[in-house]
């Protein structure tokens, strides 16, 4: 008995569906490979931008410690801290004289006296800087923006006194021993996350 034709033909090779579900199998798996890696390397860019960002916050933060550390009392120009908001978010102020202008407690000395003022203005922390405190100029007036995708910026101040955290401060008389410093960020299509430092108060 001999076989049809049609059946050597099928042996001898794919047929025309086998060769379509075979081509959409690996369309398939390059699909989900392709999903992967994107994954993957989108994880690992948001990871890394995020530390980032908090190495520069910690930067920020450290600089806010030393300058508070070496600053000083002036009655022309009050300690001041202001409880503020920004589209129903934290947004306060921190003003205050200090030595040195960012170059650090050991280089300090009795280098020319500056007013710096930490705040946030939109997704920006800002730190203004005034020089020559006594002249009539706008000029001696600097600007850095130290942080973006910033959410929120709250301080709160410790009162030897009373023993109570204060969400404002403004006085030339006894300072608040030390503050409590929380900047939030936001992240596209992420959840706002916080860090926390304290900060001691040093006036000369």
């Amino acid at each position: 008995m001999s076989l049809p034709a049609s059946h050597f033909k099928q042996e001898g090779g794919f047929t025309l569906v086998e060769a379509l579900l075979a081509i959409a199998l690996l369309a398939t798996l390059g699909a989900i490979v392709f999903g992967s890696l994107l994954t993957t390397t989108q994880v690992v860019d948001a990871g890394r931008a995020a530390a980032s960002r908090e190495q520069t916050i910690r930067r920020v933060l450290r600089l806010m410690g030393e300058e508070l550390t070496i600053g000083v009392k002036e009655t022309t120009f009050p300690w001041v801290g202001l409880n503020g908001t920004q589209d129903g978010q934290s947004a306060d102020t921190l003003a205050f004289v200090t030595r040195g202008d960012g170059v650090g407690v050991q280089a300090a000395g009795e280098s020319e006296i500056v007013r710096v003022i930490y705040t946030r203005e939109g997704d920006r922390l800002i730190r203004f800087v005034r020089r020559n405190l006594y002249g009539l100029t706008d000029e001696s007036v600097d600007q850095v923006n130290l942080a973006t995708k910033v959410k929120a910026f709250n301080v709160r101040y410790y009162s030897r006194q009373g023993q109570l955290w204060l969400d404002e401060w403004s006085s030339t008389g006894p300072l608040p021993a030390a503050l409590l410093v929380e900047i939030t960020f936001q992240e596209p299509n992420a959840d706002p996350y916080t860090i926390r430092e304290w900060v001691t108060v040093g006036v000369s």
